[in-house]
């Protein structure tokens, strides 16, 4: 969208000519879902694709086959191993039904009118937005060299030190002791510069997140209204 293109790229997420570096190809959009009770503005994470799903079951079929073939094999340690490879194939083919039957529950960003809430956590993360400072982008070299690849990484920066979890906490410390969660943006299935500026449009103008728990906080995210509270 046109829009879109006039969100300005900060310095930690360009490459050294200047241009955004971005980790993956964002297919998904902004939406509002309710979850656990609470309506809000999803900013959605990349989930398990049907594809795999259907790997899980293909695989569990040639398990299931090739333990055919041992079980009528005379020698009783190849019996053995097809019953084995017989129950893995079982469990995959269950785990690959199981993910084609169920939707995935909504994940990534949800920013309700009380908080910014991590849905792909279990349990949830939940920062109240009057505990977050600071929107604040990130990168990490992988690797010593100056030419080393980045990525890209979004940090909520939180007054005093909220329950994140021992996963989020592990990843944040390396960005310093007052961020609270360092999310890897190539996760995300939305343009790594409207989440960002998705956040601190909100954080930044607390007489607009009632919307967040409707269809204008869409809109806006749609239009890229986040510069000015219109």
């Amino acid at each position: 969208m046109e829009g879109m293109r006039t969100l300005p790229c900060p310095k930690p997420w360009r490459r050294p000519d200047g241009t955004p570096r971005q980790d993956t190809i964002p297919t998904g959009a902004a939406c509002t879902v309710a979850v656990d009770g609470e309506t809000g503005l999803l900013l959605p994470s990349r989930g398990t694709s049907r594809t795999a799903a259907f790997v899980l079951v293909g695989v569990g079929l040639a398990l299931a086959v090739l333990s055919g073939f041992l079980v009528t094999a005379s020698p009783v340690i190849a019996v053995a191993g097809g019953v084995v490879l017989g129950l893995l194939g079982v469990l995959l083919i269950a785990a690959g039904l199981f993910a084609l039957k169920h939707r995935p529950v909504a994940t990534g960003f949800m920013l309700t009118p009380d908080a910014v809430v991590l849905t792909w956590l279990r349990p949830v993360v939940r920062l109240p937005w009057d505990v977050i400072s600071e929107i604040r982008p990130l990168a990490l070299r992988m690797g010593r060299s100056p030419d080393a690849p980045s990525r890209n990484y979004l940090g909520l920066v939180s007054r005093g030190k909220p329950d994140v979890g021992e996963r989020m906490r592990k990843v944040a410390v390396r960005f310093g002791p007052d961020v609270a969660c360092a999310v890897p943006v190539g996760s995300l299935n939305v343009d790594q510069l409207v989440v960002l500026h998705t956040l601190e449009f909100y954080r930044d103008h607390p007489e607009a997140r009632a919307e967040l728990a409707g269809d204008a906080a869409v809109l806006r995210v749609r239009e890229a209204r986040l510069h000015d509270a219109e």
